[in-house]
């Protein structure tokens, strides 16, 4: 895919703004230190209804008055520490068009590497030269046109992205940002004096039991062996799965079905590891329903806390799907606030925050038969409008391996699709036991 830039500019409030720092919690601090994007897809527009691009970067300069720490940039404090100088400098606004079509790129298939879909970002510069947030609209030949954002992951998670977003495209169209957004992140400082109850062993770092990746792909490579699996549920295939389970009990969600599920196919579809190794999961929980009290409507900032059941691969190959579902459904449900406040404290008592931001030396879920699942089933905004329609097709622009996501089925209600990035000697296998373990029947 050829992308041409037809304009790149910063856009800054559109009036001053409060001029002070801006106090990070300990979950900010310990994100991974890029931008982590999502894009949104819409249908052609009638040439009576093409985006204005003036009216786009206007409604922007508006919402940033709003928002106003999004225009600024990341600073460290006297100790070293991430804060937000809030300055007014402005965020990325690009406008580019491309020869391909949405089916050129295999949108539908779920290409590996769609990240020229969002502005390109320098990051061998100092952390304070880069804008927090970027946008970028660009325009397909088949008329289709993508809205692409990204946001500092130190700044802020896909919820606190989509807030943005739904401002953005309110004002757009003439109308007014319902809910005022939050950034005070003090709500998440730890007690006085800090008191962990639990060893908070998902701070841990991953069995490097497994065979270490030679370089961190957090970043999408298309040169890589990685490749992507799209796989798409049905609200009956849905029910055909937790009833596989052999488990009565409504107390199972089907999110901790499905997350079991996509564990064991990843798990047996890996077979260069030997039954002496480690497979972890990633399960990302938000914090913002499981918090007493509850956080401010609109929390700007990073809610993110991580469940992560370890076990022998031999051990985890023997065991019933639904003690799988058992083993997720445990570390899930015990994030509840006294966890979520224990882990809280056990961050602020730690000697080196940097120690656990994924990089080179802590790739997190990037071993082997490590893997990461995200649910963007509420984070993604399916009812996004600019004026132009509702999105046909959202996805993150980034992908790495061992990493998948859930969203929501736009075109079938109830349905589900999995997104899962895996090593392409995997991934076929994978795809065949992700069907093969449901009835024939709700096929």
């Amino acid at each position: 895919m050829k992308i041409w830039v037809k304009q790149s500019a910063i856009v800054k409030p559109a009036k001053e703004t409060p001029s002070h720092s801006l106090w990070l919690s300990n979950l900010d601090q310990i994100q991974v230190r890029f931008h982590m994007g999502t894009l949104y897809f819409f249908n052609p527009c009638s040439s009576s209804n093409l985006p204005n691009t003036q009216l786009l970067i206007d409604a922007l300069s508006k919402v940033l008055v709003l928002f106003y720490p999004v225009a600024g940039r990341l600073q460290k404090d006297k100790n070293g520490r991430l804060e937000v100088r809030c300055n007014g400098e402005g965020v990325m606004y690009v406008e580019a068009e491309t020869d391909s079509t949405v089916q050129d790129i295999g949108l539908l298939t779920q290409s590996l590497d769609l990240s020229e879909l969002v502005p390109t970002i320098d990051y061998s510069g100092d952390i304070s030269s880069f804008p927090l947030v970027l946008f970028q609209v660009t325009y397909f030949k088949c008329g289709a046109i993508c809205v692409g954002s990204s946001i500092h992951h130190t700044f802020g998670d896909a919820t606190s992205l989509g807030y943005i977003m739904e401002a953005w495209s309110q004002t757009a169209r003439g109308l007014s940002v319902k809910l005022t957004p939050f950034f005070d992140r003090t709500v998440l400082c730890a007690r006085e004096p800090p008191c962990p109850v639990f060893p908070h062993t998902e701070y841990q770092p991953p069995p490097f039991r497994n065979p270490r990746m030679k370089s961190l792909a957090y970043r999408s490579n298309p040169e890589s062996d990685s490749a992507i699996a799209s796989l798409k549920l049905t609200l009956l295939q849905l029910k055909a799965l937790k009833a596989k389970a052999e488990i009565a009990d409504s107390k199972f969600s089907t999110y901790e079905v499905l997350v079991a599920h996509i564990w064991r196919c990843a798990c047996f579809a890996t077979e260069d590891l030997s039954e002496k190794d480690l497979t972890r999961l990633h399960i990302i929980v938000d914090g913002r329903s499981r918090l007493q009290p509850k956080l401010p409507q609109r929390y700007i900032g990073n809610t993110l806390f991580h469940a992560r059941p370890v076990l022998l691969l031999a051990d985890f190959r023997r065991e019933r799907f639904s003690g799988t579902v058992e083993r997720v459904h445990r570390e899930i449900r015990k994030m509840d606030n006294t966890y979520l406040r224990s882990a809280i404290d056990y961050l602020e008592r730690h000697p080196d925050l940097d120690y656990l931001v994924p990089g080179e030396g802590n790739p997190i879920f990037s071993c082997a038969a490590n893997f990461c699942i995200v649910s963007l089933t509420k984070q993604m905004a399916s009812e996004l409008d600019f004026g132009w329609g509702k999105a046909f097709y959202e996805r993150v622009s980034h992908m790495n391996e061992g990493k998948g996501f859930v969203i929501r089925s736009i075109d079938e209600e109830g349905s589900l699709i999995v997104t899962m990035c895996l090593k392409k000697t995997q991934l076929g296998k994978f795809q065949k036991l992700f069907y093969d373990f449901l009835n024939v029947s709700a096929l």
